[in-house]
């Protein structure tokens, strides 16, 4: 994954944008139909537990948002009350702290926190219009060890450090023979789930190898998605969209993971992979995915590799508005 893209989904957009009218729903309905993460227990933020942030912006506004916690070894979605979000702020969005960073699951440099959300009991970091109980979110500083010429930034933070993997040493395929043979791959899945060739055709495609620790060989990534996927526009008409992972049998990938759907632009689900990181030390990275529909909040999604196949273990909502949120502080 490059450190810097300007590919980035609805999430990334609606913070450049000020997280003014996202989604395109009418401005009314916003604050009522958000909602925090169904049945994610209460987070003991009294022992610090390890947390993951999502790190991302330009080199003039750099921002750093809560993303999971990892309990036992295990990502959990993040379950606060809104004075349990202050509290979070507090502890871990202290001018100062540092945190590393990661990309593709390697350690890449640290980011800093420059102001939390609420330093200093002063004005909140970010508005959000109708909303009065927001979810934290930090002003930071990336330094990353080599030079980068993209301005735009997304990462992943842990507060702290994770076991590090050392590089492939078998035999890495070229870019465009990793194009090759992801294009078969996925057109493969769209006949199973009789996609029409042409719409794969019309779709901005994409393909690159994981190493993931699942298997001796790299995982294969493929997605095919609309290219106005990520616009905050009216959402309308047919869109197609596949996202597979496959790993290597032979001389060819099995599939262990298919997201592969069409239909109206306003209920086509899309996802995209944030990062993969081994959060327990075990040699095999969870994958941290994002998903999202037009209008709606968009979800942190967790893979895990079990029984030979990636396996869904955590979906959450991501809400930046927490004044649907029922339990009291």
């Amino acid at each position: 994954m490059p450190l810097f893209s300007r590919a980035w989904p609805a999430l990334t957009l609606c913070f450049l944008a000020a997280l003014q009218g996202c989604g395109g729903k009418p401005k009314k309905a916003q604050a009522a139909d958000r909602i925090a993460p169904d049945g994610a227990p209460a987070l003991d933020l009294a022992s610090k537990p390890q947390l993951l942030f999502q790190v991302f912006g330009d080199r003039d506004n750099q921002r750093m948002a809560p993303l999971a916690a990892v309990v036992k070894g295990v990502i959990k979605p993040i379950g606060l009350t809104p004075s349990g979000w202050r509290t979070l702020d507090s502890v871990y969005f202290s001018p100062g702290a540092k945190y590393p960073v990661y990309n593709d699951g390697v350690e890449v440099g640290e980011v800093v926190v420059t102001r939390g959300m609420w330093t200093n009991g002063g004005k909140t970091l970010y508005p959000l219009e109708g909303c009065t109980a927001l979810r934290p979110l930090a002003a930071v500083k990336i330094t990353i060890k080599q030079a980068q010429t993209d301005p735009y930034a997304e990462l992943v933070a842990s507060s702290t450090p994770l076991a590090q993997r050392g590089p492939f040493k078998g035999k890495v395929p070229s870019d465009s023979e990793i194009a090759g043979i992801g294009r078969e791959f996925g057109r493969g899945i769209a006949r199973t789930a009789r996609i029409p060739a042409s719409e794969l055709d019309s779709l901005d495609f994409h393909a690159r190898l994981l190493v993931t620790g699942a298997a001796s060989e790299p995982t294969l990534l493929v997605s095919f998605i609309d290219p106005n996927a990520g616009d905050v526009g009216p959402g309308t008409g047919h869109t197609t969209h596949l996202f597979a992972l496959g790993e290597k049998t032979g001389a060819t990938y099995e599939p262990t993971y298919r997201h592969s759907v069409s239909g109206d632009g306003k209920t086509v689900e899309f996802q995209r992979i944030i990062d993969h990181l081994d959060v327990s030390g075990s040699g095999v990275d969870d994958l941290i995915l994002e998903a999202w529909r037009y209008g709606a909040e968009n979800d942190l999604l967790v893979l895990s590799y079990r029984a030979g196949r990636w396996r869904e273990t955590v979906r959450a909502k991501q809400s930046y508005c927490l004044d649907a949120v029922s339990p009291q502080p």
